[in-house]
């Protein structure tokens, strides 16, 4: 059978985009298809999974199939346009670099160049996947056709944790990297109002890397202690294990980003059993799809009010697992699975 390469920008732990492809390579295998993982840039850590883009053999990409995960400029993309091959352009979106540029100029101009390129893209790829119908709109504002919508594949139950009791002191969890566009500041500034007038000893936990926007961490750091007085704990990078240990025990999952394609960790935590109130930006609405608290509200003591809501209120609690329920049948790995192979089927023959 045809092999199945996949190709993207930077292999990391705990990268979106990274454990999206390392799945799809699962789910490939299971078909009967093999095929190179390639990133310009490789973590240590995945040293043996991934394949550097400068060390590649010559035409390591030529013949098969070439899926080129897009999220930043990158390397890869000559290196996918390049392959005498069929391509698929697998668009999980890229932030806007004004959202980055304060705390990482470099990274920002990466961004807005992979934005930019979309229109030269047009008519390179056979194929355009996008994780959501918002990123969709990017490619088609880009002029592309044959764009299908498939959601991320996630390691997600048919059906949430078994709903908790509200909790007599109540924790906040935010997953994801620690990256301005995530809007980390608002979490704290909506928590402290959360502590202040509604829950006394109510806790936050961020969790996630903040490399390459350490400045970032350090002045949200100094935020936490004005507002709330050593109730706020950032983790770092953290195992698979711990991160579902604070979806576990979370009351709420906060999430205050402002752009997002998708956003794993809401259905993650849904599937943990935990309610979530989030800002309403990019493609959070879609992704959640009714199974939590979406606000379009610029009053940082709304969100306080609905997280005090999620956190304390049984029927609310029930509701929004009812619904979990139901988003998460939607997005069954084996539904996802069964959408792909039916996109990609033409080019597999």
């Amino acid at each position: 059978m045809i092999r199945v390469h996949q190709v993207w920008a930077a292999a990391a732990p705990a990268d979106a985009v990274t454990s999206q492809a390392l799945a799809w390579r699962e789910r490939f295998r299971s078909w009967g298809v093999d095929g190179a993982l390639l990133a310009e840039h490789v973590h240590p850590e995945l040293a043996s999974e991934v394949t550097r883009l400068a060390a590649a053999p010559r035409r390591l990409l030529d013949g098969g199939i070439v899926i080129l995960h897009y999220s930043v400029w990158s390397a890869v993309v000559d290196a996918a346009l390049a392959a005498r091959a069929k391509r698929v352009l697998w668009y999980h979106n890229i932030t806007p670099g004004s959202l980055l540029r304060d705390f990482n100029p470099e990274i920002a101009a990466l961004c807005d160049q992979g934005r930019d390129a979309l229109p030269q893209l047009r008519g390179r790829f056979d194929l355009h996947i996008a994780v959501s119908a918002f990123n969709a709109r990017d490619l088609r504002q880009a002029g592309m056709d044959n764009v299908v919508v498939v959601p991320l594949l996630l390691d997600i139950p048919s059906a949430p944790e078994p709903l908790r009791e509200p909790q007599a002191t109540p924790l906040v969890v935010t997953v994801g990297r620690v990256v301005p566009n995530k809007r980390i500041e608002d979490v704290i500034k909506v928590f402290a109002l959360y502590r202040r007038y509604r829950a006394n000893d109510a806790t936050l936990t961020v969790v996630g890397s903040e490399e390459g926007f350490e400045e970032y961490r350090e002045r949200l750091e100094l935020l936490a202690r004005s507002l709330t007085d050593g109730a706020v704990r950032f983790t770092g990078r953290v195992s698979r294990r711990e991160r579902n240990h604070w979806y576990d025990t979370a009351s709420v999952y906060l999430c205050m980003s402002a752009h997002e394609g998708f956003c794993a960790p809401l259905i993650e935590a849904l599937g943990h059993g935990t309610p979530v109130v989030a800002r309403n930006a990019g493609a959070v609405s879609e992704t959640l799809d009714g199974a939590g608290i979406v606000i379009d509200d610029r009053d940082l003591a709304v969100f306080a009010e609905a997280v005090h809501e999620a956190a304390s209120a049984r029927d609310t609690r029930a509701a929004l697992g009812l619904a979990a329920t139901r988003r998460l049948e939607s997005l069954a790995p084996d539904r996802i699975e069964a959408q792909v192979r039916t996109v990609l089927a033409p080019l597999l023959t």
